[in-house]
């Protein structure tokens, strides 16, 4: 069956909380389905202007009978191409009949509450909000996957890691000297080249503080849900905020050579060591509840982007 397609570029209105918005012009040049029909399309598109070096692109494809919201990173100012992967998000779906899309093209995030950071609508290594995406220790930029029941590195280094204190050089170390090594910063946050979100995704991309994981736990309404067949999170912002939301996967934590607990429980690192106890650094975990807390930094962990800062 070949595909009936409406291509249509336009930028999105942003409301207050959403992703902020930026001034370029966007014009969809192509949307392409290739036969033999993979549950796949390539989306072309041409964005005017300068662009921030943070900037991302939001792709909204609607059907008659549904949509979905993929985001690209490492967009440019003129010519860009992307493969979307929209079977999963479409039922199964190997073609997409009477297909029409909307490109955004934003600094990126969900800002909660008043003064608040964005929130990154995924996880490092993901690139929908249901997806797990990479296991890090705390200090780690690499990023493990799971392939084949085991901790493969993303950079092929290793191809069956394990989460343990003799592979976590950040392990045992006081405030002094994770500062003397240069792997956290004067203020007792992970130095840039340390910090996975911005290695990962540049711009101003980081991880969040222990401050900015105990708002996000107290600062929200926390409701237990499924997306696409994933258990997790849905974190509302409260008031003026109360329409943007994020999805918080339970994606468990990498544990020695195992993934524990995915399914039912999701652990998230922050920027910053437990001066209390060298082998612990803050984390935002939830299960049956949520709340903030001091966890190992050997064990694999979930990472959510931020940026901007809280005033």
């Amino acid at each position: 069956m070949k595909a009936k397609q409406m291509m249509m570029g336009v930028v999105a209105a942003v409301a207050m909380g959403a992703m902020a918005e930026t001034a370029n012009t966007v014009k969809v040049t192509k949307f392409h389905q290739s036969y033999p029909y993979s549950g796949k399309a390539t989306v072309e598109y041409t964005v005017g202007g300068t662009l921030p070096a943070n900037a991302v692109a939001e792709i909204t494809i609607n059907t008659d009978d549904a949509s979905a919201t993929f985001t690209q990173r490492n967009i440019v100012a003129g010519a860009n191409s992307h493969v979307i992967d929209f079977a999963s998000s479409f039922g199964g779906a190997l073609v997409l009949t009477n297909a029409s899309f909307v490109v955004t093209i934003g600094l990126g995030g969900v800002q909660l509450w008043e003064n608040g950071p964005y929130w990154a609508e995924c996880n490092v290594g993901a690139t929908k909000p249901e997806e797990y995406g990479y296991y890090f220790w705390w200090g780690d930029t690499v990023g493990y996957k799971r392939e084949n029941d085991k901790w493969v590195a993303t950079d092929g280094s290793s191809s069956n890691f394990s989460f343990s204190s003799g592979n976590t050089p950040t392990n045992g170390k006081n405030f002094d000297t994770l500062e003397s090594e240069g792997w956290i910063t004067e203020g007792g946050f992970l130095a840039p080249a340390h910090d996975a979100a911005h290695v990962h995704w540049g711009g101003s991309w980081r991880m969040p503080t222990y401050q900015e994981l105990y708002d996000l736990a107290r600062k929200c309404d926390w409701t237990w849900t499924t997306q696409n067949g994933v258990q997790g999170y849905l974190v509302k912002g409260q008031g003026a905020y109360a329409s943007v939301s994020i999805f918080l996967p339970c994606a468990g934590r990498g544990y020695g050579t195992s993934l524990d607990l995915a399914g039912s429980s999701g652990s998230y690192w922050s920027s910053v060591p437990d001066s209390g106890n060298d082998n612990k650094s803050w984390t935002l975990g939830f299960g049956s509840g949520h709340n903030t807390g001091s966890n190992r930094r050997t064990d694999g962990r979930s990472v959510r982007p931020v940026q901007g800062f809280t005033e």
